[in-house]
């Protein structure tokens, strides 16, 4: 079982109280993470993804400390931020074979993740060249390609439709199972609400209500 927890975690950036203490355990799950703009929702994900060093506290994934720079636990998470992190000047299908060398995925897997997330016909396109929408779920592509165990997205339905909303959905389910985890910041927490085990809500850097859900998973 994957579970995240972060003990005393403050991040201060300038003046600016960005994650105030923050107590959390998050267990395995599918876990919505709700808030307004400003609460600490991106800060947080970052945080735990060890791109964000915390002025205090620690974070720890099954019991071990992952700290910024620590490649020790990088290959068990997959992360999604406001930016794509593909490089533009290569095609979506050489981006995605990078990585997957990195990760030491089979090749194999590309196809069926652009597939998933109705991408097949992209692939050969510079990423430059594909609109914030495509780019997004490109993220999500690229997050899911090694099969992590956790997984961190943020607002992963920004600039996407019904029906690419529905195909992010689905591939997020798909990759779900009973020993991973997955945060998922976003506004729209209807989409999420749908298929989530729990929810947290952050206001102004702290958790002000967390919760489960009816279970919703099938094996």
């Amino acid at each position: 079982m994957t579970s995240i927890e972060l003990k005393q975690v403050t991040v201060v950036f300038g003046r600016t109280l960005a994650l105030d203490a923050i107590d959390l355990t998050i267990q395995p799950g599918i876990i919505g993470l709700f808030g307004q703009n400003g609460s600490g929702k991106s800060t947080l994900l970052r945080t735990i993804a060890g791109l964000i060093k915390p002025a205090t506290g620690r974070v720890m994934v099954d019991g071990r400390a992952y700290a910024r720079g620590d490649e020790s636990l990088r290959g068990e998470l997959g992360f999604a931020g406001h930016e794509s992190g593909l490089y533009p000047r290569l095609t979506l299908q050489e981006n995605l074979e990078l990585f997957a060398r990195l990760y030491g995925t089979p090749v194999e897997r590309i196809d069926a993740t652009l597939e998933e997330l109705g991408l097949s016909a992209e692939g050969a396109r510079q990423v430059g060249s594909l609109s914030a929408g495509t780019k997004r779920r490109a993220a999500v592509a690229r997050a899911l390609l090694h099969d992590p165990t956790v997984l961190l997205l943020d607002e992963p339905y920004a600039n996407l439709d019904d029906e690419a909303s529905e195909k992010v959905s689905a591939s997020i389910q798909r990759w779900s199972r009973p020993h991973k985890t997955a945060l998922i910041a976003t506004h729209g927490a209807k989409k999420v609400k749908a298929y989530a085990t729990a929810g947290i809500i952050l206001q102004r850097g702290r958790v002000v209500t967390r919760g489960n859900y009816e279970p919703r998973f099938t094996p």
